[in-house]
């Protein structure tokens, strides 16, 4: 249910077009494009879909296009809808070249511009190259655009199709039902605009009195308690977005927190509106899927001697932590003598031979040792080559894998892999939110963590609010913000400490290895560490050593580049004052031989590879001191279960 209405005389007060000021361009990434657009092979093809915002029109794009040495000429066509736009001419006289590629005769449909780019490459005499290779890369890629964006006069129109800065605006002492409503406004606006690093700020209402308004790619909401739910937009200025104050108790805050970005928000064509119940209902995994339903569709490889498809299944698009996956490859390929591989991680986990019928129909299982959290599947028709035949004169080879291709899984019974790599897809389909503090500070912390998880998923995640207690006895999978550090002695972490000066390290599994690390004089810390609960439930904890801001500084390093939530490994992200954040691994600290990274030599001993990593630590930790001595007290015992000493508090 959703209750419209008007504020007269706020539309009517936008009318006027705002006058054009600074021309508007936008790089690619802010669009979640990327950084880059590559045309790989000799013929390459991509398309690219550009956003316009409403009252602008794109009058260009333009890049840096860099240029393979072996090129003798070539050209780039680029099309709209099958209407010719621009040919780019191209020589390999210079490794770079700038390009424009006129946009104003291009239609704008939706809100939106699509370019197909089409590649061309003629390789100089006698030189062969890889064809699977990305010839051709736009770097630096930009979109101008004249006129200046419109101000939004409804709720429909709120978002903008790119968004630099979400501000949230909330009571400086939130209660639970607060708190739900602003981690639910977040995270479904950051699943909204998907790849685009959108900018999320929390701040207490006392500040929203003189506060600036936006830009034309920034907004704010604010969330305030009231009987009486809605919805509404107030114009601060003229000429400025408006400000959307979201007002209600109970879940009925949290139902106009999640109108803007929900599927009846298109009919909020006013001013103000009262959102119904809409609370999505968690959905369980299927057993069952296919390409299509995953968002991958059918997948063409081509090659000379070679072609691959590859496939990406992202366990979050999954909906949980999987194991036992299967696939059924269904598809063509170019008939005739030859043999066709999957493999995953350059490793070959099925091959059969290729023939005649030039039919795929083939199960492949995926070792549950090889599942990351986005595990590539490469389906590869290799043919034999011809030693004789020249340059490109062989002809080329075709595999076709149909977005028909079921996609088979069973839960995982512990999140896997194990630490950061286990996330989001271990929080799914919802998770427990608690803190130890239920204040304004933590709540922007859970904002910190929960964004970022959610720049993971392809998939809207599902925060609750709970209390401490009932999140660690919960068989649900839980995030814990304890910036104050106090976390009961019965949770057991990768990573924890005696005050200030001694680390102790235990196995994310229950093997019977541990070891610690004291340091003199003691240095403050923060952490965010992947473990369990009791029972076996992904737990995320965000900690530090007593003060909050360690924990902020940690959050803040995350936050300043949302890439970096991609990046993380181990188990452990260990943060001190004035050192860039590391990836640590609790296996790898206790010298855990299941727990090796790849990178690890296999040939050293577990306590060489626990000593090598901690005194790292410890030349952080001297490094920030800046006096005295560090002494390092490095064992590695082995005993019969976990160690837990109630002396001991959780590092964070």
């Amino acid at each position: 249910m959703m209750v419209l209405s008007s504020v007269p005389g706020i539309a009517q007060a936008q009318d006027e077009d705002p006058e054009e000021t600074n021309p508007i361009s936008l790089s690619l990434s802010e669009t979640g494009l990327g950084a880059s657009i590559a045309l790989n092979g000799l013929d390459g093809r991509t398309r690219v879909t550009v956003p316009v915002p409403p009252g602008t029109g794109p009058s260009s794009l333009n890049a840096v296009l860099t240029v393979p040495a072996w090129l003798d000429r070539g050209w780039i066509d680029v099309e709209s809808g099958n209407r010719p736009i621009s040919r780019i001419a191209l020589a390999g006289d210079a490794p770079t070249i700038p390009v424009s590629i006129p946009l104003a005769a291009v239609p704008v449909v939706d809100g939106a511009v699509t370019l197909d780019l089409a590649s061309t490459l003629i390789p100089d005499a006698g030189f062969c190259p890889d064809a699977a290779d990305a010839q051709l890369r736009l770097l630096d890629a930009r979109v101008d655009y004249t006129g200046a964006p419109s101000i939004p006069r409804t709720i429909s129109e709120f978002l903008p199709p790119v968004l630099r800065q979400l501000t949230v605006f909330m009571p400086a002492q939130p209660n639970r039902d607060m708190i739900s409503a602003v981690l639910t406004l977040t995270t479904s606006v950051i699943d909204y605009y998907g790849a685009q690093p959108v900018r999320v700020v929390v701040r207490p209402d006392t500040q929203l009195q003189g506060s600036q308004p936006d830009q034309i790619f920034e907004r704010s909401v604010v969330v305030s308690e009231n009987k009486d739910a809605a919805a509404e937009l107030i114009f601060p200025v003229d000429q400025s977005p408006p400000r959307l104050f979201v007002t209600g108790s109970g879940t009925a805050l949290t139902d106009q927190a999640r109108l803007i970005t929900s599927n009846i928000a298109d009919l909020a064509v006013t001013t103000k509106a009262l959102a119904g119940a809409s609370a999505p209902r968690a959905v369980l995994a299927p057993d069952s899927t296919t390409l299509d339903d995953l968002g991958i569709g059918t997948v063409t490889g081509k090659g000379d001697a070679t072609a691959t498809a590859s496939l990406t299944l992202d366990q979050a698009r999954l909906g949980r932590s999987v194991s036992d996956v299967s696939v059924h490859l269904t598809g063509n390929y170019t008939p005739g003598v030859g043999s066709i591989t999957a493999g995953v991680g350059g490793k070959t986990i099925a091959s059969w031979s290729a023939d005649d019928s030039g039919r795929l129909d083939e199960w492949v299982e995926i070792p549950n040792a090889e599942l990351r959290k986005a595990t590539t599947v490469d389906v590869s028709l290799a043919r034999p080559t011809d030693s004789a035949a020249g340059c490109n004169t062989q002809a080329a080879s075709t595999i076709t894998v149909d977005g028909s291709t079921v996609v088979r899984s069973g839960p995982s019974s512990t999140p896997a892999p194990l630490g950061f790599g286990s996330l989001p897809q271990a929080l799914m389909p919802q998770f427990d939110v608690a803190m130890t503090q239920e204040t304004f500070a933590d709540t922007a912390r859970a904002v910190s963590v929960v964004t970022g998880l959610q720049r993971l998923s392809s998939r809207p995640i599902m925060p609750q609010v709970v209390s401490l207690d009932d999140a660690l006895a919960s068989s649900d999978p839980a995030v814990v913000i304890a910036a104050d550090g106090a976390l009961p002695d019965s949770l057991s972490l990768p990573l924890s400490s005696s005050g200030a000066t001694t680390f102790s390290i235990a196995t994310p599994e229950s093997t019977d290895t541990d070891a610690s690390l004291t340091v003199d004089p003691g240095v403050p810390y923060a952490s965010l560490q992947v473990t369990t609960t009791a029972n076996n439930a992904a737990l995320l904890v965000a900690s530090s050593t007593g003060k909050g801001g360690r924990l902020d500084a940690l959050l803040g390093w995350l936050d300043a580049d949302p890439s970096r939530w991609f990046g993380r490994s181990g188990d452990i992200l260990f943060a001190v004052p004035g050192i860039e954040p590391v990836s640590l691994s609790s296996g790898d600290l206790a010298g855990d031989s299941s727990e090796v990274s790849e990178s690890t030599e296999a040939s050293r001993s577990g306590v060489d590879r626990m000593s090598v990593t901690l005194l790292g630590i410890a030349g952080a930790v001297f490094l920030v001191a800046l006096v005295g001595a560090v002494v390092l007290v490095v064992r590695s015992r082995r005993s019969t279960h976990r160690r837990h000493r109630r002396g001991d508090s959780p590092v964070s």
